[in-house]
């Protein structure tokens, strides 16, 4: 499991480092998208990045995806930061009390990200976070959804769990092996411009520079 930190004193399961990074790439929104997050938890990506896009004056809409129904794991990670989750929780109410305190355009999709994804309205992206889809088919086909809504030379995708798969074996390891092939396959339009030590996280940010298909 990554390195966790509270943000704000929101349970994450992303460190610090993290959150420090997408306060950054918020404070430098360029105003020409709006941010979709897939996987959400409790608002702490959220959150870090929300306070940086108010900083950049963000006046889009802020897309949130997530079942909101908490999971043993996310139960037993919440009680190690001192909180109390039960089984198949609505964790909706959770997320909402940590995010709109700081912006308040905020659209949630409660559901299997498959599902909900339908519903995207067609928004430009400038920031895109990839937490819950890490394996086929929904890893592709969330990238399918939204790719042809990234901005060449502005979009920046954040792959949260993007070398999880370094933490597992056999076909397990194989499954969360989804994000490293799709982005390999479409390498000529990415630019990878962050990435932590194994031993810190497995989040890896790209920048988008050009249109897939061209």
């Amino acid at each position: 499991m990554d390195n966790m930190n509270d943000y704000a004193g929101i349970p994450a399961m992303t460190p610090k480092e993290v959150h420090d990074y997408l306060h950054q790439i918020g404070s430098e929104w360029s105003g020409e998208g709006s941010v979709v997050e897939l996987g959400c938890w409790l608002g702490a990506t959220s959150a870090a990045l929300l306070h940086g896009l108010v900083k950049a004056d963000f006046d889009r809409t802020y897309y949130a995806f997530d079942r909101w129904e908490s999971n043993k794991q996310q139960i037993d990670i919440a009680k190690e930061h001192g909180k109390r989750l039960t089984n198949k929780q609505n964790l909706a109410p959770l997320f909402k009390k940590h995010v709109l305190s700081i912006y308040k355009d905020v659209i949630m999709y409660k559901g299997q990200i498959g599902d909900t994804l339908s519903r995207y309205p067609g928004d430009l992206i400038e920031i895109c976070l990839f937490d819950a889809p890490k394996k086929d088919p929904i890893f592709t086909k969330s990238m399918n959804v939204l790719s042809p809504y990234f901005i060449p030379g502005v979009t920046i995708v954040g792959l949260l769990d993007y070398k999880f798969y370094r933490k597992r074996k056999g076909y397990e390891k194989e499954e969360l092996l989804a994000p490293v092939l799709w982005m390999h396959k479409h390498r000529a339009n990415f630019e990878k411009i962050k990435e932590w030590p194994d031993n810190l996280c497995s989040c890896v940010f790209f920048k988008y520079i050009k249109k897939i298909g061209d």
